[in-house]
This record gives C-alpha cells, sequence and structure tokens, in this order.
C-alpha cells in the first residue's frame, strides 16, 4: 500500500494564523509528514515567511525584516523568519517551502542549508524559470512545480523545469494524470482542495501527498485508508 504524505498547508491554521511558528508547531503536534510554507525576500535581504506579496498595503519586498517583525496578525501573531521556521521544524517535521519572490537564490539556500539537512526539505514554486534555476543551483534538494490549470503534458513541464516532483491543484487530478507520474517515477502532490471529500477523491486515485488545510482530518483517514506514512 502506498504510504502518503500529510502536508499542512501553511501550518494548522483553524486555530492559528497561516505561516506562523504558532501554527507550524500546532501541525507538528497533530502529527503531520511535512508543512507547506511561504518565503519572500525582504528589502534588506533577509528571508521571512509570509503568502501575500503585500503587508498592509505594503510590498514586503520593499520593507525591512525590523519593519517586518513590528508587525502584528490578529494583533498579537509575529511573521516569522526563514531561520526561525527552520529552527522550529529541524528534526521534527519535513517542509515545504514555496518559493514566493526571492531574488537572492544563492544565500537563501545557504541560510536553508545552514538550518535543516536536504532530505528534511522540498523546494516548490509555479515560476518554472526558478525552479529550473534551483535544480541548478541545488540538485540535492527535491524541487516540484505547481500548476493551478490543466495541462496537456505535466511530465513534460517536470522534466523542462528540472523538477523532479509534480504539485497540481485537485482539479486537474485523475487517474491518467497518476499513471502517468507514476509511469515517469515522479510523485505527484495535490494542493487546493475545498473539503474532505476532494481529500478522498485524491486519496483513491493514489496520489504520493496532499497539501491540506485538514492536516487532522487528512490523519485519520489515512489511518483509516492504511496510508499514513506516520
Amino acid at each position: 500500500m502506498k504510504q502518503v504524505l500529510n502536508v499542512a498547508h501553511r501550518g494548522f491554521t483553524r486555530d492559528f494564523p497561516d505561516n506562523t511558528l504558532e501554527s507550524f508547531e500546532a501541525a507538528i503536534r497533530i502529527p503531520v509528514d511535512a508543512i507547506e510554507c511561504d518565503v519572500r525576500e525582504t528589502a534588506d535581504g533577509r528571508f521571512v515567511i509570509y503568502h501575500d506579496a503585500e503587508l498592509s498595503g505594503r510590498d514586503i519586498g520593499r520593507l525591512s525584516l525590523s519593519e517586518i517583525k513590528e508587525a502584528r496578525l490578529r494583533d498579537r501573531f509575529r511573521i516569522p523568519t526563514l531561520e526561525e521556521t527552520l529552527d522550529l521544524c529541524h528534526e521534527r517535521v519535513r517542509l515545504n517551502v514555496e518559493v514566493k519572490r526571492v531574488d537572492s537564490l544563492a544565500r537563501f539556500l545557504d541560510v536553508l542549508r545552514e538550518g535543516i539537512q536536504p532530505d528534511e526539505v522540498f523546494l516548490t514554486s509555479f515560476n518554472r524559470d526558478l525552479v529550473l534555476e534551483l535544480a541548478n543551483l541545488a540538485p540535492d534538494i527535491r524541487r516540484g512545480v505547481i500548476t493551478a490549470t490543466p495541462m496537456e503534458d505535466h511530465v513534460t513541464l517536470v522534466r523542462e523545469t528540472g523538477a523532479d516532483m509534480l504539485i497540481v491543484m485537485f482539479p486537474s487530478v485523475n487517474a491518467d494524470l497518476v499513471r502517468e507520474a507514476d509511469e515517469a517515477g515522479l510523485p505527484i502532490f495535490v494542493w487546493g482542495f475545498a473539503d474532505m471529500t476532494q481529500v478522498r477523491i485524491a486519496l483513491d486515485l493514489g496520489v504520493d501527498g496532499i497539501i491540506t488545510d485538514f492536516p487532522d482530518e487528512a490523519r485519520v483517514e489515512l489511518e483509516r485508508m492504511g496510508k499514513g506514512s506516520l
């Protein structure tokens, strides 16, 4: 029976703001196999974990780390740095780091390597050129290309970007795609679930991982199906 990775989308966001250390800690305690988070570079070349391009109407890339540290989500939660996130997760849970906007890739990879082992992390992005650049700079770290729309040939996309994983949005996954990925030796992960019904459909298709906002419910379902990896 194929074991499926249960990836908490931005942590456990039912109780905490997404992409916060509190949401990551809560996901670890479920427990999950991996945590998905988003990384952006600041104006002074540091890296923070934050999804949106703007914070209070200002571009993250134009804000310094000190300015970002002053911000509070829901009046009390801080936006964490990449280093803080790596320190929390190292040797406890794998990380799926989605690279949103990072101009200094070499420095980003240096920070990553200082805080976590290559087998503890996989990097993903919608940006195909960026995935290819990561393949050249860090071939020892697994990389996934993310898609949000149906395509004719996902496998070719993976090969052209130097990725070794395919990350597709739920409506695009089907039995044919899973079979093609399996035949090509490519793990296929699915994201963008509206509810647990869609999660179950993806699991029945035989995917390798789910990136979900319901990691606690997904864990129960995986155990019921005998597909849990914990």
